[in-house]
């Protein structure tokens, strides 16, 4: 990290607010470069005139930032890890800002964590800027393509097939050369040189489409690789023609393409996709592990403070006793202490429940259920084929997550009153179904550009190789069905987790 440039847009009104965050970056040794702005024009103004690596945006309702901050970097256009400073920890707050695409919320009295997260926003900017890129030039390659094949490039061909099998050239364009290195008068006068030329692995898949297309009259199209003469240098060819009776046999005339490029940039894009995939399963573990550090600091620090703010309150009640009015009022300061210990509770079990590490994914869920029963007098029902069940730690997570967004789902959009909700264990699977009897989901609502509940839901579990299934008709309630293998190698290809499933 050290003598590493970073430039840095600080959104921030206090002076000593600014100074501590300066401080931080430049004792970690980066060679700082940073532009203070505290209103919407500094910023804008910084923006279209400078380059920066990251945005350090103050969080304070009393200065211009925050969300604000965030609309005008996205009005402009403008892909830069945007990370807010708060001054508190509330949970309706990072919710709310991680959705509308902040990249992470640090606190002000504890920026052990700005560095850390810095560097892996800058890292998921180069990702991204990798798969843009790569985005790109597949869109080049494939105007190149358009226009190659527009102006009749590659090899333009006839090839005739005799009653005996045997297969000539009667014509071929001046394109043999640059696509085959041989000139067109020599495939013409050597018949079966194409067939020598044929890579050993693909040569029966090119007979074999050829006689396939000859017994229907069908339109052949085939792909595979040729050793081009003289070099023997591998190549991808497109053969696309169509076939008609001829004399003494079929006659196809059609074109052949020269596609290795093609094949090349769907192998770069094939390998941006995977670094995108670990990349999703990265920032799902950060996720996960950001969770336990802020249910760990809501449960031990602020519940310790609760309670000795109660003891404080309960050693004042006894000694107000002659106080009538003074007792009451530290009995109401007492109920208010029990909510905000209540309060902290709930949020440090939302962020990451301890039945879940402690006792497994079914009391996990069963406790879940309850506390869903409770809040949202909604009826439940949890059924089990088992009463414990082994999960890979990152399948009970995500099967968990999943079941907390669908209830969400459940209690905004559903209107029920009963939902059933059953594990069921299956060999190398695990399913989990949820369903209500409520007004079901339109086909226009799961479109919606904004439905990031389902969606998310469905991309968790496509993550693992797994299947999700829903189902829903209005007025008839919905069902929502995963799948996913109770044991999770995140080496093997997600074609080969899918086999789990056939």
């Amino acid at each position: 990290m050290l003598n590493k440039e970073l430039r840095v847009l600080l959104v921030e009104c206090s002076d000593q607010d600014a100074e501590t965050v300066l401080t931080k970056l430049s004792d970690t040794g980066y060679m700082l470069k940073y532009t203070r702005v505290s209103d919407e024009e500094g910023m804008q103004r910084a923006l279209t005139r400078n380059t920066f690596d990251v945005i350090l945006c103050s969080d304070e309702g009393n200065c211009f930032g925050g969300l604000p901050a965030l609309s005008l970097l996205r009005r402009l256009g403008l892909d830069i890890p945007f990370l807010l400073l708060a001054r508190e920890l509330k949970e309706e707050t990072i919710l709310r800002t991680l959705q509308a695409g902040v990249d992470d919320y640090i606190l002000k009295g504890s920026l052990n964590r700005l560095v850390p997260s810095i560097e892996h926003n800058l890292h998921q900017a180069r990702i991204r800027q990798e798969y843009r890129d790569t985005q790109s030039a597949l869109q080049e390659s494939q105007a190149r393509m358009h226009a190659f094949i527009a102006d009749l490039p590659g090899m333009a061909y006839q090839i005739h097939l005799d009653a005996d099998g045997n297969t000539r050239f009667p014509y071929v364009s001046e394109g043999c050369h640059p696509l085959l290195g041989i000139e067109a008068q020599e495939l013409t006068a050597t018949p079966g040189l194409l067939d020598e030329m044929l890579h050993p692995e693909d040569a029966a898949g090119y007979r074999s489409s050829m006689l396939h297309s000859a017994e229907h009259l069908t339109f052949w199209n085939w792909e595979g690789r040729l050793h081009t003469h003289p070099t023997g240098e591998i190549k991808w060819i497109n053969l696309r023609c169509s076939p008609r009776h001829a004399e003494e046999g079929v006659l196809w005339e059609g074109i052949m393409l020269n596609i290795t490029q093609s094949k090349m940039d769907a192998a770069d894009l094939a390998s941006s996709k995977q670094q995108l995939h670990e990349l999703s399963a990265h920032i799902e573990d950060v996720r996960e592990q950001e969770r336990i550090a802020i249910a760990r600091e809501v449960h031990d620090e602020l519940g310790s403070l609760l309670t000795a703010t109660k003891l404080d309150i309960a050693w004042l009640c006894s000694h107000l006793k002659d106080e009538p009015k003074l007792a009451s009022k530290a009995k109401d300061i007492e109920s208010l202490i029990d909510k905000c210990t209540r309060g902290a509770s709930n949020i440090s079990r939302s962020l990451r429940p301890s039945a879940l590490d402690t006792f497994g994914i079914i009391a996990a869920i069963d406790n879940e259920m309850q506390e869903f029963a409770q809040r949202t007098g909604i009826t439940c029902d949890f059924a089990h084929s088992e009463e414990t069940l082994e999960l890979a730690p990152r399948i009970a997570i995500s099967l968990f997550r999943i079941l907390q967004e669908a209830l969400a789902n459940i209690t905004k959009h559903a209107q029920s009153t009963q939902v059933n909700i059953s594990l069921v264990h299956n060999g190398p699977v695990v399913e989990l179904i949820i369903s209500d009897n409520g007004c079901g989901i339109r086909d226009a609502d799961r479109a919606k550009p904004r439905s990031f509940g389902l969606r998310g839901i469905f991309e968790r579990v496509a993550h693992f190789g797994g299947e999700a299934k829903l189902h829903s008709a209005p007025g008839q309630g919905t069902t929502l069905s995963v799948q996913l293998p109770c044991r999770y190698d995140q080496t093997i290809p997600p074609e080969l987790q899918h086999a789990l499933f056939d």
